[in-house]
């Protein structure tokens, strides 16, 4: 469909429309059947739909909270979890918004989106780091805390014309403030002291609505880099992007118009995570170490953050089948990488040989045997 065609679209009434919704609880509920309220919720789905359909035709609607607590790894993040309703309602909101914003989205700008997670902008990044000399690596700080309510509402109200999800989206930002007693507030030239105190900042890390949302935040910077300044060797991931090139100065010209860009956002580089590299030092993103002509290799820090996971599973324990889960995951992960005498340590046998990776394959497979 055209952009015109997806803007009628997205209307209240297709977003409140039975088979939207269901379609919408199915998203949510996958990996969480388990839970006593989801599954609470899925036997009586039928009522809760048209509950749910009322309320958002009457524009009745509001969320009703979050439940807090933060994480430490990769790093320390306050988490907002919304009751499983909510939750239905992000998805549907996602459904007849995310084709309308994605639209805009660059080739490469990654995550949230079908095709577009992790692995490929890795094997972008391997692709860009071949090529090029230098890389201007960049890190918003403290990026969805410091989302402004104001300029997102009026960047969504450029491509979204339905009064109705609108308000919705009013109130979906409205229902999580940064606290600024927490993060304080940045201020920005020609800022009033007391005005950027108080304008509402802040999306909750949790929600579906804050991915997509974050992604379409920066989508303007994306196409000033690559449309008006003409560099294609960019790639971003949220709000962590790379700059490639054999220019230093051009890259450092660049840096001050990305300084720029984000002020205008009211935004701000993480200083001691935005610097200049050359690309045989190594490019960290995602993980990994990208180095030219190499495969990539993990960084220490995520080797240390698994050392550590892996001692914490076995002192709890926890059954050897969930241990081995768990594990599998990381070892999915990490076949990414140059990681052939790491997996053979944590696997305490050898894996030379077809037939000896299958039996490690199988070994920490869910299915395989302990």
């Amino acid at each position: 469909m055209n952009r015109r065609q997806l803007r009628a679209s997205c209307t209240l009434e297709t977003l409140a429309s039975e088979r939207n919704l269901l379609l919408a609880a199915d998203k949510a509920r996958k990996r969480k059947s388990r839970r006593p309220d989801v599954e609470a919720w899925w036997l009586r789905r039928e009522q809760e739909i048209n509950r749910l359909r009322e309320e958002l035709l009457a524009q009745t609607w509001r969320p009703a909270g979050y439940r807090f607590f933060t994480i430490h790894e990769p790093k320390r993040r306050l988490i907002a979890a919304a009751p499983f309703a909510d939750r239905v309602v992000h998805h549907a909101l996602c459904s007849v918004m995310q084709p309308l914003l994605e639209r805009r989205f660059i080739a490469r700008s990654f995550s949230c989106q079908i095709g577009k997670g992790t692995t490929t902008a890795r094997e972008v990044c391997r692709e860009l780091t071949n090529r090029h000399a230098y890389v201007l690596k960049c890190d918003v700080h403290k990026f969805f805390p410091s989302i402004d309510h104001g300029i997102l509402r009026e960047k969504l109200a450029r491509e979204i014309r339905c009064p109705g999800v609108l308000r919705l989206i009013d109130h979906l930002l409205a229902s999580h403030v940064t606290d600024g007693a927490e993060i304080p507030p940045s201020f920005f030239p020609g800022d009033d002291l007391l005005e950027a105190s108080a304008r509402p900042r802040g999306l909750p890390i949790g929600n579906l609505t804050s991915q997509l949302w974050g992604n379409f935040y920066l989508d303007g910077m994306d196409h000033r880099l690559t449309e008006m300044e003409r560099h294609g060797a960019y790639l971003r991931y949220t709000d962590d992007f790379l700059l490639f090139g054999n220019d230093k100065e051009r890259l450092w010209a660049l840096r001050g118009m990305i300084v720029e860009e984000l002020s205008a956002l009211r935004l701000k580089l993480a200083v001691p995570k935005s610097r200049l590299l050359a690309t045989c030092e190594g490019v960290p993103f995602c993980g990994f170490r990208f180095l030219p002509g190499l495969r990539p290799r993990i960084l220490g820090a995520t080797k240390r953050r698994f050392e550590t996971r892996r001692h914490r599973l076995f002192r709890t324990g926890m059954a050897m089948r969930e241990i081995g889960v768990r594990i599998f995951a990381w070892y999915q992960f990490s076949k990414e990488a140059n990681t052939l005498g790491l997996r053979r340590a944590y696997c305490g046998w050898p894996l030379d040989g077809r037939k000896r990776r299958r039996k490690v394959a199988k070994a920490f497979s869910p299915r395989g045997k302990r």
